[in-house]
């Protein structure tokens, strides 16, 4: 009899022992099911923001260079009689617009990643704005090897009455032929460095930024998210 009563109390002990560890899983995947939700939410807010954030600023640079294009239209057509007036009026009128739409197309890129929808969904647009972003990046940003000096030349008969090219056109001529060279030097470096980055990690940041950083923040933490679901 003893020997039964203790089999048969080992068989509560071991049913019970089984009960309470079968609660406690289920007690450890809702905790675990929890920290998921919040550290998704955390994640996804922190790149919501970030996006916002860059959104803006897409807005800010869209004033900032309608102004400027209406300045510029201003300037060649009360200055079509002289050429390189004309032409450097109409340089960077052209360039605004290209600045203006480059912009736009940004942030509605930006307005158009939901974070209401899945993860893949969400980096697969925001890839598509990081495309987007880099290339117009450098398309915009390289001619400013050459683009500085025409503004400058707007700038100065438009505030100042100085025509530059008319006080030292081989000064002017120099100065552009130097531009396109560093232009065309810097598409070489581009090339070269897509092939084979830079160790260098002040080189590897300015890289990085032709993305802009608030993109790269925002698709850092869907990375995360996406690595903590998988693990």
């Amino acid at each position: 009899m003893e020997l039964d009563e203790m089999k048969s109390a080992w068989s509560r002990l071991d049913a019970e022992l089984d009960a309470a560890w079968t609660r406690l899983d289920l007690r450890a995947d809702g905790i675990e099911a929890l920290v998921l939700q919040d550290r998704r939410e955390r994640g996804l807010g922190l790149g919501r923001a970030a996006l916002r954030r860059f959104g803006l600023a897409q807005l800010v640079e869209m004033a900032v260079w309608i102004a400027m294009v209406i300045v510029a239209a201003s300037f060649w057509y009360d200055h079509r009689a002289t050429p390189h007036l004309l032409a450097a009026g109409l340089v960077l009128h052209v360039y605004g617009i290209a600045a203006i739409w480059a912009a736009a197309t940004r942030a509605l890129l930006a307005a158009g990643v939901y974070y209401t929808a899945p993860v893949l969904d969400i980096q697969r647009r925001l890839a598509r704005l990081r495309r987007f972003t880099s290339v117009t990046t450098v398309a915009l940003g390289l001619p400013w090897w050459c683009l500085w000096l025409v503004a400058t030349m707007v700038g100065a008969k438009l505030w100042m009455g100085i025509d530059l090219y008319t006080a030292a056109p081989g000064w002017v001529v120099s100065t552009l032929a130097f531009g396109v060279v560093a232009m065309a030097g810097s598409v070489w470096l581009a090339v070269r460095w897509s092939r084979h980055p830079p160790a260098h990690p002040w080189l590897r940041a300015i890289i990085d930024d032709l993305a802009g950083c608030n993109l790269r923040r925002a698709g850092r933490q869907l990375d995360e998210i996406e690595r903590f679901e998988r693990a």
